[in-house]
């Protein structure tokens, strides 16, 4: 079966692109090494399951940290994604854990773990939120039907690589386009973005196969 090509960025100039959407790699590489760092505090008496969530939950806060200090970005929960959202409600970035085709140009990159149950969960959610709107806090960012329209959500993509002493965290800042079956098979746009690399420190214990389920929805 033919595999669809990704949409990849006509330049090599990451920088003019993160740009464009009003961020940087400077606030991008920070979040993922503090994903790595907090990886590397899971134990062997923790859940299977652990390294990954706190990675994510870093993941997300440092790109939320560094968008609302420089840039005057706001956090937003969405459709139960954990967002950073411009002050124009126009961009917003997220957090995925990719295959290992992510940040090379020429392959097609898809989200590792299925999302396909959770996405029809978020769904169900969002009906109920909107009979029983829940309270935002004061740093949040509220968007309305309309607004949601003309919202782009990128997701910040990472896959993490073990290579003698060093890890290579390969990663791109992505737009999805369609999702099938719970994962992306067309991008509408890709930047693929320099590699991390850091000291390598082997995992207390690696993801099990009951990786936590986020729901996260396409535009």
């Amino acid at each position: 079966m033919a595999v669809p090509l990704a949409v990849a960025p006509e330049s090599d100039d990451y920088g003019a692109q993160l740009a464009a959407l009003g961020t940087k790699l400077e606030y991008l590489h920070p979040a993922l090494r503090a994903g790595e760092f907090a990886r590397r505090s899971a134990t062997p008496n923790h859940p299977a399951n652990t390294a990954g969530t706190r990675a994510y939950q870093e993941h997300v806060r440092i790109i939320r940290e560094m968008h609302i200090q420089h840039e005057g970005w706001k956090r937003l929960l969405h459709d139960h994604l954990e967002l950073a959202c411009n002050p124009g409600k126009t961009v917003a970035i997220g957090a995925m854990v990719g295959d290992a085709a992510t940040g090379e140009r020429t392959l097609h990159p898809r989200n590792l773990h299925r999302r396909g149950a959770a996405t029809e969960r978020a769904a169900e959610a969002n009906a109920q939120l909107e009979l029983f709107p829940r309270p935002v806090r004061r740093d949040e960012i509220v968007v309305s039907a309309e607004e949601a329209e003309q919202l782009r959500i990128w997701f910040l993509i990472s896959y993490r690589v073990q290579a003698g002493d060093k890890v290579h965290i390969h990663t791109e800042l992505s737009l999805p386009g369609e999702v099938v079956s719970g994962y992306v098979t067309k991008w509408k746009q890709r930047i693929p973005l320099p590699v991390l690399e850091m000291d390598g420190i082997e995992p207390p214990y690696e993801d099990g196969p009951g990786e936590i389920d986020i729901p996260v929805d396409f535009r």
